[in-house]
């Protein structure tokens, strides 16, 4: 089978959630099919390793997108009804692109990763073509309203009407629409979203070899692309108001924040006691071994979160908010801990950094779990089905 992938963003290196999904997403299809991915390069990437990637496909097209030009083309659009991550990324040679691959390849599936990537299939009639959501937009960007500066709130507003309307609309033209979670899922559907699956994410499964067995050193790390707001946010909330509770109890802990493009705001968390700013590493291996605990007070999101799956795969405790766990269905004292305050996530983690050995019931539950329920294989065969004129529910 041979299918083409749309990726707004090259994905590499895989150091965000959506670059993530697409480069591991691409390494299970080329397992078994040709792939021809057709991305956009801003001139920004560290196309360093990129032949990864290259190596994955059969083919690999790119499309320059200018920043500046982008930023100006949503500017222009605010006025409209097309939302600002649509405009942003509006090519004539993207489209070009993309219908000169599906007349020469002739793929059996196309595959558009995110909604603003939509515009350059709409049109094309095609049996199997599929858009992967992942997370309902919407849904976040209400979710984020109250934690917004009261200076933005009124145009995530504005983008979260658009979107809402956007979304469903976007849909109707594909076959399946792929979300990672059921509380994504019902909030499309209760907006007229048709054709939704839930198809949650996977981790790479080299993680899960790993040896289960709790870290010594009270050594806790938090991780996210560090210029999304709803990382911003928890890496603030975690190394102000929580960090402080968990170091008057254990004054030898260490704070690591892991993660791509941080802003000067979590720049200077650097400056609290215990607390280190890596920015983005080229292997998240080394920090599932050192850690000891990922901390995750993750207050608004949607979907699934990748940051909490590695580190369970891996081994490592987990400690986060209700609404992320049961985003991926685990369960408060089962697969990982919970809290709900600064003070509860500070008390979950300094027992999780205390248990030793008790933690090891914990460690094979969350491995489990994700080995059970969370297979880059399962969009495979999904889509593997699909293209083979299978029922899309």
């Amino acid at each position: 089978m041979k299918v083409l992938y749309l990726s707004s963003r090259f994905p590499w290196p895989p150091h965000r959630g959506d670059r993530q999904a697409s480069y591991q997403l691409l390494r299970s299809l080329s397992r078994r099919h040709d792939v021809v991915l057709a991305s956009f390069v801003d001139g920004h990437e560290q196309m360093l390793g990129s032949e990864d990637v290259k190596g994955l496909c059969s083919r690999v097209e790119t499309v320059h997108l200018s920043r500046t030009r982008s930023w100006m083309q949503a500017i222009a659009g605010l006025l409209s009804p097309e939302p600002s991550q649509v405009s942003y990324y509006h090519s004539a040679a993207m489209y070009a692109l993309v219908r000169h691959l599906v007349d020469e390849e002739r793929p059996d599936a196309i595959v558009v990763h995110l909604f603003r990537m939509a515009p350059f299939v709409e049109g094309i009639a095609h049996p199997c073509k599929v858009l992967f959501l992942c997370d309902a937009l919407a849904l976040a960007l209400k979710r984020s309203l109250p934690y917004q500066p009261w200076f933005r709130r009124p145009g995530v507003r504005w983008e979260c009407r658009r979107v809402r309307r956007y979304e469903p609309d976007c849909a109707r033209g594909f076959r399946e629409n792929w979300v990672v979670s059921d509380v994504d899922a019902q909030d499309l559907e209760a907006r007229g979203c048709p054709r939704v699956a839930v198809l949650p994410l996977g981790v790479d499964e080299r993680l899960l070899s790993l040896p289960l067995e709790p870290r010594r050193v009270p050594r806790v790390a938090f991780l996210g692309n560090l210029s999304v707001p709803h990382n911003v946010d928890a890496a603030n909330w975690l190394a102000r108001e929580i960090w402080p509770l968990v170091r008057a109890a254990l004054p030898a802990a260490e704070l690591e924040i892991v993660g791509a493009d941080p802003l000067p705001q979590v720049l200077a968390l650097a400056d609290l006691p215990g607390v280190s700013v890596t920015g983005a590493l080229p292997s998240l291996l080394p920090v599932w071994e050192r850690s000891a605990l990922l901390l995750a007070p993750l207050r608004f999101s949607s979907g699934v979160q990748y940051k909490l799956l590695e580190p369970m795969a891996a081994g490592v405790p987990v400690v986060t908010t209700l609404q992320a766990a049961e985003a991926i269905g685990a369960r408060d004292g089962v697969e990982l801990r919970t809290g709900t305050d600064a003070a509860s996530l500070a008390a979950a983690a300094i027992d999780v950094l205390g248990a030793g050995e008790r933690l090891m019931p914990m460690l094979g539950a969350a491995r489990e779990l994700v080995r059970r329920r969370f297979s880059w294989e399962t969009l495979v065969d999904r889509l593997e089905r699909l293209a083979a004129g299978g029922d899309s529910h």
